[in-house]
């Protein structure tokens, strides 16, 4: 393992973007669709977003919507933004146009820039004007390509401050309207600092670069970036995830961190295989967002068997960062299956969600935690911050335990846990049991009501394109691994799971089928 070099500590969004133009101003920052920039452009080209935004009336705390793929410009948009106050808006392209304007209207941003395609598709009513909407790569009347280009590239006449508001993210919305987490300079500079202490992601050899393919939308597409700008790696991006081009990437000569959600890394495992490709040239692989099977998990340690994994465990709320699980923990196979040990500077405790009071040692309960990067709270909702955040704890909805040596299990989401017959049974743990089969290739359990147990246990199952598998298989299954009283009563197979856009299954979808 190589040292990074010039290594940035103790800074805001903005600062890790200077300090590199200062350190290494002609090292390679960003690769975008066959162009490149070096740290002192990437930090120039901000400069000129932050001061084309002022021309533009935007103001400090202003909500600037970001409505696009991967573009290579949000790194431009997301410093930019930052160095003149506003809070860059990401939101969700692949959301239907009515959710859009839906987030749009609880936004209300002063601007809006993105792709024409998403732009267009936007009822935007009396959110926002016509002439205040911009396409991010066109050269007509409404790019801001122009009015970027003709600004200054020197920083603007503006001091971003800690408590300021760098970033807004709508949360999933797997059930109701998302909501807007507001994440502060402060969030941000605690989370890196407590990454480094941490040892997250330490560069592996001199060339490594960071492959960057997660939605920007997400709060690890943003994490991701802000970690190669800390350690000194450029960030090759992709304008959406593809598992063939991510295969393809790992054929070259360059070695590549990645950070992947586990339903990509499923779908990267089948690419390659379909295409006869090693993969040796991913040298890390960073996850989360999602719980991962053990079978996926120990299928692709098979594959990759010289690829560092690590795993983080986080929501949005909590800037992305709660707790880690470092390699050396994946080689144990009861260490593999925690979510791992709280990140520096952050608490954990377990508590009766009901009561509050704090559980013995490797009792189940709620996650809550506390630390310098939980969110300012959500956008013009009090009262569902207040709920989210009591005493300074962030109260997150997963049910989980901590063992005698501080590993975190994350048991399940409290309000998936099926109740049949007054037990409690969590999904995560009979999902985990079925995907060990060689036919599944992902599934998911649900409560369904029944009027003698109160709920049953019900299986949506997606098998692989050659295999032939029946209920009976699914039971018999399960049958060796858990108690009977867990076993699913129902067996439904589907061609795919609905999940959103961050990767997470639907499970609200499956519980109205």
């Amino acid at each position: 393992m190589t040292d990074t070099p010039h290594l940035i500590t103790d800074a805001m969004i903005h600062e890790l973007a200077e300090r590199q133009a200062a350190l290494r101003p002609d090292a390679l920052a960003l690769e975008f669709e066959g162009k490149s920039e070096t740290y002192g452009e990437l930090n120039a080209r901000a400069n000129q977003v932050a001061n084309a935004l002022v021309s533009l009336g935007v103001k400090p705390g202003d909500r600037v919507v970001w409505l696009a793929q991967n573009l290579g410009s949000f790194w431009h948009f997301l410093v930019g933004a930052a160095k003149m106050g506003a809070v860059l808006t990401p939101l969700n392209w692949r959301l239907a146009p009515a959710e859009i304007s839906a987030i749009l209207a609880d936004a209300n941003p002063t601007l809006a820039v993105g792709e024409a395609a998403f732009l267009d598709a936007v009822d935007m009513g009396d959110t926002i004007e016509a002439d205040r909407v911009f396409d991010v790569e066109s050269t007509d009347g409404r790019s801001l390509t122009a009015i970027i280009d003709g600004q200054s590239n020197n920083a603007p006449d503006y001091a971003p401050r800690l408590e300021d508001a760098v970033i807004q993210l709508y949360t999933s919305g797997t059930t109701g309207l998302p909501k807007g987490v507001i994440l502060s300079n402060a969030a941000y500079k605690a989370l890196g600092d407590a990454g480094l202490k941490t040892g997250v992601l330490h560069r592996q050899s001199a060339d490594e670069a960071i492959l960057h393919a997660i939605p920007h939308f997400h709060v690890a597409g943003v994490n991701f970036g802000m970690m190669a700008f800390q350690r000194s790696m450029p960030i090759h991006q992709h304008r959406q995830f593809d598992p063939a081009a991510i295969v393809a990437a790992a054929q070259g000569t360059k070695p590549f961190s990645v950070f992947l959600v586990p339903a990509m890394i499923m779908m990267v495992l089948e690419a390659a295989k379909k295409m006869q490709a090693s993969l040796t040239k991913l040298s890390q692989i960073l996850y989360g967002a999602a719980p991962m099977p053990g079978a996926l998990l120990e299928a692709a340690m098979a594959t990759m068997p010289d690829t560092i994994f690590a795993q983080f465990y986080g929501m949005t709320e909590t800037t992305g960062g709660l707790s880690y699980l470092a390699h050396k923990d994946h080689l144990d196979p009861i260490t593999r299956t925690a979510a791992g040990k709280a990140m520096v500077g952050c608490e954990v405790k377990i508590v009766d969600a009901s009561t509050g009071a704090e559980v013995p040692v490797g009792e189940v309960g709620e996650v809550l935690t506390r630390s310098g990067h939980l969110m300012d709270g959500y956008w013009q909702r009090p009262d569902a911050t207040a709920e989210a955040i009591k005493d300074g704890w962030y109260w997150s909805g997963d049910a989980g335990r901590v063992d005698e040596n501080g590993f975190i299990y994350v048991v399940d989401r409290i309000k998936d846990m099926i109740i049949s017959g007054g037990e409690n049974i969590y999904p995560a743990e009979l999902e985990n049991a079925l995907s060990s089969h060689p036919a599944v290739l992902e599934c998911a359990m649900v409560g369904a009501p029944d009027e003698k147990w109160g709920e049953i246990v019900k299986a949506f199952v997606v098998c692989r394109s050659d295999a032939d598998l029946s209920a009976d298989d699914v039971i018999d299954h399960l049958k060796e691994r858990i108690a009977s009283f867990k076993l699913p009563r129902a067996v439904e197979f589907l061609e795919a799971l609905p999940r959103n856009p961050s990767g997470k299954i639907l499970k609200t979808t499956l519980r109205t089928m």
